[in-house]
């Protein structure tokens, strides 16, 4: 088997480095296009322009303690007046008696099920329904209808961290 000359190893060699940089390249501006995308429309953002209020986060105490569901983000339904629904970004906590680690477990277990009761109700309603239904009405449908998934206990409380329509 014939060698390589030295000629022919430094234009191999050449071609692979000019092959990793491009892929670098292509990895590093992907990820700053991201980020930066990502970050135009967060809820913190937001808050700081204005458009929108965010609660303090509901603090555990002797009796009651605390499980955050995360951001969820739903559709509304459309209505006769709009093009498309509007978007809704929420942030729902959900209270429970504290020290039921084992009503908690099945909270976090069933957690997918739970923001699904959350997009099911929010999707299923325009923003104008939204908008003039009670807080404490939508609470307690919600409340009934998580309720109904849970054996191990019940939860007695949500509160939203944010609950807010996007333009």
């Amino acid at each position: 088997m014939p060698q390589k000359s030295d000629s022919e190893n430094k234009t191999l060699n050449t071609i692979l480095l000019a092959i990793i940089a491009g892929l670098l390249l292509v990895i590093v501006v992907g990820t700053i296009a991201g980020l930066l995308r990502k970050k135009q429309q967060t809820p913190e953002i937001l808050i700081s322009q204005g458009k929108a209020v965010s609660l303090m986060a509901p603090a555990n105490t002797d009796e009651l303690a605390y499980y955050e569901l995360g951001t969820i983000r739903v559709s509304t339904a459309l209505s006769d007046s709009e093009e498309g629904g509007s978007i809704m970004v929420l942030s729902p906590w959900l209270a429970y008696p504290a020290g039921d680690t084992v009503f908690f477990e099945e909270i976090s277990r069933k957690s997918g099920s739970i923001k699904g009761t959350f997009q099911a109700y929010f999707s299923s309603r325009t923003k104008n329904q939204l908008l003039t239904e009670t807080e404490e009405r939508i609470v307690q449908i919600l409340i009934e209808e998580i309720n109904a998934d849970l054996a191990l206990g019940k939860i007695s409380g949500i509160y939203f961290t944010d609950y807010l329509f996007l333009e």
